[in-house]
């Protein structure tokens, strides 16, 4: 009765392994899917096989040890269970470029591995009668399911050396390729996985001095990789305009089916967003691609399973995109006019060859201060707002009511965040403007009251923070401008 009540017992626990085990056995199938994207995902994967395996080895060894099989078969299955789960994390480590041979084969051990060693501990434990030759045979099964990784293996080494032949050969032939190289010498080695190498190859392209006229050369003969149009550091004159929208009605017309839904949108995803980034960049510097976006749309929309893309497609056509690049982002200095947002006169104060003639540019805007209030109310750019904030005094702005309210805020906010030590160990004045980010909030304070903005709560605010830092350079001088300052 004893032992029968001690098997109970085992095959209770057993159980409630096997009902864990396969939970965890569906999160390591389940997880397969982030491995090749997602390193987070990798290590959650290795954690589950290994409490995956963990948990079929303790099984095994309660079954070899109270369950009823010939003692070679329990040895064999104590060895092969633990020993398979090393099988599995070569298996992961496979499975983390399934994008090459033998792709996604290795998941067979993953699938067909612990089932087999949870049934085998089971059979062994039940003992039931004219069920041993299975039991024999399932060790010898999980066995040669992983002896599946020796094939598995071999065709991965052969992928990886072929691949560090071509590696080699492209490193050849790049360096073969003289600096002064016309754009269409370098551009064939743009496609590579690499991405210093890529980086190298367009730092070479950016640095020709020829590169506009042989780009437009290039849009003209049609073999431009109009994908990297944007990389290439080109003048977006009306003449590359004309050109690259030329090639982009080149481009779309071959796509176009005869026949709808016929082929899969994956079929055409490279080139239809190599085309949404060259428009992209196009619009962006006021070259409009209304009728060449409508082109490739109609043409995607014949595929089946249309994707995000046709949204991108959409939105190229939105006339607030016409020009914002040109406006806020320019990629020269020399490309700021009249017509250039204050954010992008403010992301040149940085140089300091330019930040005089940026901040003199700026001061001309007629409508900056309605763009400086723009720029303090985004929740983004929060680089260019504390730009805006260092130079708030040198802008000649006005101190209108919404600048008042959308700077004043903006500093409380930068006062209340910052640190304040214990009275007991107060730090230096120093430490307080490197928490700040630089003194630039509090000279904007200053000039802010100066002008009549209504900042008896900041400056109230401000007096604390500096008083809970100890005396160093500038400290008692700023105390003193707060203080004057407060009605």
């Amino acid at each position: 009765m004893r032992a029968t009540e001690l098997l109970r017992g085992e095959v209770s626990a057993s159980i409630a392994l096997g009902f864990v085990s396969g939970l965890i056995w569906l999160l390591v199938l389940g997880g397969v899917a982030d491995l090749h994207s997602d390193p987070i995902g990798r290590g959650l994967a290795a954690i589950h096989v290994v409490a995956l395996w963990s948990l079929l080895t303790i099984m095994t060894a309660i079954a070899s040890l109270k369950g009823n099989a010939p003692r070679l078969t329990k040895v064999l299955a104590l060895v092969i269970v633990p020993v398979s789960g090393f099988v599995a994390m070569a298996a992961m480590d496979l499975l983390w470029h399934a994008d090459r041979s033998p792709f996604l084969w290795p998941i067979v051990i993953l699938v067909v591995v612990p089932p087999l060693a949870v049934t085998w501990c089971f059979l062994v434990l039940l003992g039931r009668s004219g069920i041993s030759r299975i039991v024999g045979a399932l060790p010898v099964a999980i066995l040669a399911v992983c002896l599946l990784m020796e094939p598995l293996s071999r065709m991965r080494n052969t992928v990886e050396k072929e691949a560090a032949v071509r590696l080699a050969k492209f490193n050849a032939d790049l360096a073969r390729v003289p600096a002064n190289a016309p754009i269409w010498d370098w551009t064939p080695f743009l496609y590579t996985p690499d991405g210093y190498k890529r980086s190298e190859v367009v730092h070479s392209i950016r640095s020709l001095d020829q590169r506009q006229a042989q780009a437009e050369t290039m849009l003209d003969r049609g073999d431009f990789p109009i994908g990297d149009l944007s990389s290439f550091d080109l003048d977006p004159t009306p003449a590359l305009c004309d050109k690259a929208r030329s090639l982009l009605r080149r481009r779309v017309a071959p796509l176009v089916l005869k026949t709808a839904d016929s082929r899969p949108s994956s079929d055409i995803a490279r080139s239809v967003s190599d085309a949404i980034d060259a428009m992209t960049w196009l619009v962006g510097y006021e070259c409009s691609c209304d009728a060449e976006a409508v082109a490739w749309e109609t043409m995607a929309k014949g595929y089946r399973d249309p994707n995000y893309e046709l949204y991108r497609l959409a939105k190229l056509r939105d006339p607030n995109l016409l020009g914002q690049t040109l406006r806020e982002r320019p990629a020269r200095f020399s490309m700021l006019g009249p017509r250039s947002h204050l954010k992008a006169w403010l992301r040149f104060t940085d140089d300091n060859a330019l930040r005089d003639q940026a901040l003199a540019g700026a001061r001309k805007l007629d409508r900056r201060t309605d763009e400086a209030v723009e720029i303090l109310s985004s929740k983004y750019d929060e680089d260019v707002r504390w730009r805006l904030v260092r130079y708030l005094g040198e802008l000649d702005l006005e101190a209108t009511a919404p600048l008042c309210t959308t700077a004043l805020s903006d500093l409380h906010r930068q006062f209340t965040q910052v640190y304040r030590p214990d009275p007991n160990d107060k730090r230096l004045y120093s430490e307080l403007l490197e928490r700040l980010g630089g003194s630039a909030p509090l000279p904007a304070l200053i000039w802010l009251a100066g002008h009549g903005c209504a900042a008896d709560a900041e400056l109230k605010e401000a007096i604390a923070l500096v008083d809970a830092y100890r005396d160093s350079p500038g400290r008692a001088e700023m105390l003193a401008t707060l203080t004057q300052l407060q009605r």
